[in-house]
């Protein structure tokens, strides 16, 4: 898969659009020797938008978007005068932007002989403009202010708003950014595009909760520092465990064993123990409990012990709460929720869900560099509430690890340029 999407952003660039994904097997005799092939069906961004369809010119039009205007602004503004303003104007507020742009998407174009003909930009310009007047008022209503009171939108800040939602991040958060940022800075810094967005990444990155020092932690009742990490099938457990052990032998200088659970998955246990003879650390399979109980008496005079488990499904409780009598008998300091970048939201959200049954307390995102979209990232960091711990940018060991820093989130919605 990573090979197929590059090859895609080479031949279609970098805002490429994937349409599908499939994996066949192809070759080989009678069902044997058989090959693992990826196929992606992509087209360029610009493919994807469809043109507006023109409307027979007897046919009077009233686009769907000024009503979804005029029906979202009269109820968030009576949902300011209610007893229930604050969680109504929030709920309200969350489906805005998507319902409007959608609308702007869906909406044909005026007849032709109705009114004079004018260019695409200047009609997309026109929405553009009545959608940040109604951000504006909305915004009045929400913080109790009078038209004359409030200083307007900037230009600088709208835009930013937009990126925001084209990164996905959800209209709330997005709004709840954007009410923070312009209730801090005077109408002229506002105009200061640079510390618009130094003030917007400062206000994204208080939504994550990041575990301090995450190398720097040491054990607290004089075992080795024991994590282990869980999580879906795919995510790149193991080649994260590796990472994290080669940081702490390379750049702590720390003696780290490492111990695998994973007896399910073709070739773990090989990839992980050439993993262990790269970096120069101990490496021993579990089999059972009472195994993994010998393995971690005979590694406690180590500092760090690194516990690498199998896969699984977010829907397959039963072998999630199986994984749970095993971190029972680990007793590991930290649980590692690993999740991949690219997946979606709701998946995201489902497997946080499924597995905080174990007891997680951090979470790792790996293959920031295959993300198509970060806004989501920092509203499911901080949905979750577990304190983000590593991410990993890459396949390569020992590098393509860093600490987790909330401002690096936060500085990807911004940029939208990929990781570097």
């Amino acid at each position: 898969m990573d090979e197929a999407v590059q090859a895609v952003r080479r031949d279609l660039g970098s805002d490429a659009v994937i349409l599908e994904t499939r994996a066949t097997r192809r070759g080989g005799f009678l069902g044997l020797f058989t090959r693992s092939v990826v196929e992606l069906r992509a087209t360029t961004a610009d493919q994807v938008r469809p043109r507006r369809a023109p409307v027979p010119e007897a046919v009077p039009v009233v686009t769907t978007s000024s009503h979804a205007r005029d029906a979202y602004l009269s109820s968030s503004l009576d949902s300011a005068k209610t007893p229930l303003g604050h969680e109504a104007r929030r709920e309200q507020t969350r489906s805005m932007a998507r319902n409007l742009l959608n609308d702007l998407e869906a909406a044909p174009a005026p007849a032709p002989a109705a009114t004079p003909a004018q260019p695409e930009g200047g009609e997309i310009r026109e929405e553009l403009d009545e959608i940040r007047g109604l951000v504006e008022r909305v915004l009045q209503a929400q913080q109790h202010t009078s038209p004359d009171a409030a200083p307007p939108v900037a230009e600088e800040v709208f835009d930013l708003y937009l990126n925001l939602l084209a990164q996905e991040c959800s209209e709330e958060l997005a709004v709840d950014a954007l009410n923070a940022v312009t209730s801090t800075l005077s109408r002229e810094e506002l105009e200061d595009q640079q510390l618009v967005r130094h003030a917007l990444v400062e206000q994204l990155a208080s939504f994550i909760p990041v575990a301090d020092g995450s190398l720097l932690s040491t054990s607290p009742d004089g075992r080795p520092l024991t994590m282990a990490l869980v999580g879906p099938t795919g995510v790149g457990k193991t080649t994260t465990v590796a990472k994290i052990a080669a940081a702490y032998r390379l750049r702590q200088g720390r003696t780290v064993g490492l111990i695998t659970l994973d007896t399910y998955r073709i070739a773990a246990v090989e990839q992980l123990r050439v993993y262990a003879e790269i970096i120069g650390v101990p490496m021993q399979v579990a089999r059972s409990q009472d195994e993994l109980l010998d393995i971690l008496q005979q590694m406690s005079h180590l500092d760090v012990v690194l516990i690498d488990t199998a896969g699984r499904s977010q829907k397959d409780s039963d072998r999630i709460q199986e994984l749970r009598t095993w971190l029972d008998v680990a007793q590991p300091h930290e649980v590692h929720l690993v999740l991949a970048s690219t997946a979606s939201r709701s998946v995201l959200m489902s497997e946080a869900d499924e597995f905080s049954q174990i007891g997680i307390d951090r979470v790792v995102l790996t293959k920031l560099d295959e993300a198509v979209n970060f806004g989501m990232l920092v509203e499911v960091t901080h949905r979750i509430g577990r304190k983000l711990s590593f991410l990993t940018t890459g396949q390569e060991v020992p590098d393509h690890i860093e600490t987790a820093r909330p401002a690096r989130l936060a500085e990807l919605v911004l940029n939208a340029g990929g990781v570097s």
